[in-house]
């Protein structure tokens, strides 16, 4: 739960600005804080059940840990300096003092073999998020110590923790960086991950004539990689979607407020905004994206290498 006030970075958005989280980006914690734009994920399936199931695993904890657990039942938040959380619980140790207590549920198996190493290592951005909740403790003294306890298919599975020096200074200076470019006005440029899409596509307006031209700039080589690619991926559309939409999100960042991209080797791209109105299904806004590569566009690459000149289309 982030920071109602907007002071703080909490401990969930803490992974964005370290580029771990599958969430958040910098650009969207900018867009959020500066803004007050709701970037949070529609609720699904599993996150409902994750939020039902949270005080069962809490007690089993409580249980199998046979230690003390309040659980933050009123989700409040503590700070301390510029960094936040609201926790889970708290964990008491007669030997240990209070600690942070986080609950994970995984629901099949695949994501716990791919995401958590098959009981190895929790996820980086839940890393990140148990440190912060470390380091904010009561709000004025840290935690020594913090559990993540993970739900998988009605087995119980604890990673223990310290703090990392390191890693707290580290998120001292990443907050206070991204505090001084909000108050400067300094908004970062979107990442081009996928999950940025919708947030792009709400505030993406281009406008049809001004032109972002890069074909003499070395950004433009690569973009222009990215086009053959979103067309390869558009030709082979069943196999490429999750190529076509990272391409496409790359491209919306790289084009900021422009409806149009001239690349190398005569390849361009054409941006746009569709309004969808809602009768049968729900009122949308989709991004649209049109590109032209050129038949012979991947010759030129070696005709510029015998003839050392640059070769555009005219």
């Amino acid at each position: 739960m982030p920071d109602p006030n907007r002071k703080t970075v909490s401990a969930t958005e803490m992974g964005g600005l370290f580029h771990v989280s599958p969430y958040v980006t910098r650009w969207m914690l900018y867009r959020q804080f500066a803004d007050g734009l709701d970037i949070s994920s529609p609720e699904d399936g599993r996150m409902k059940w994750g939020k039902i199931m949270q005080p069962l695993v809490l007690q089993e904890a409580a249980d199998e840990l046979r230690l003390e657990v309040k659980p933050n039942d009123q989700d409040h938040y503590v700070s301390r300096g510029l960094i936040g959380c609201t926790r889970d619980a708290e964990i008491i140790c007669p030997d240990r003092g209070p600690g942070a207590l986080e609950t994970k549920c995984v629901f099949d198996y695949r994501v716990w073999m791919e995401s958590w190493l098959g009981g190895k290592a929790p996820p980086r951005q839940h890393e990140v998020q148990l440190q912060v909740q470390m380091y904010v403790g009561d709000g004025e003294r840290p935690f020594d110590w913090g559990i993540i306890a993970a739900w998988l298919a009605g087995e119980m599975h604890y990673f223990e923790r310290k703090p990392i020096p390191e890693l707290w200074a580290a998120m001292e200076v990443e907050a206070a960086n991204f505090f001084i470019d909000l108050n400067a006005g300094n908004e970062p440029d979107p990442f081009g991950a996928a999950i940025e899409v919708p947030l792009i596509t709400k505030h993406f307006t281009p406008e049809p004539e001004k032109i972002l031209d890069l074909e003499a700039d070395e950004s433009g080589e690569e973009l222009a990689t990215l086009v053959k690619e979103f067309e390869q991926a558009k030709a082979a559309a069943s196999a490429g979607n999750k190529l076509a939409s990272k391409a496409k999100a790359k491209l919306m960042a790289a084009a900021k407020d422009a409806g149009q991209i001239k690349l190398p080797h005569g390849i361009t791209v054409k941006l746009g905004r569709q309004d969808r109105k809602g009768f049968e299904v729900k009122p949308s806004t989709s991004a649209t994206i049109k590109t032209h590569v050129p038949e012979f566009a991947d010759a030129w690459d070696e005709l510029e290498k015998l003839t050392g000149a640059k070769t555009n289309e005219q």
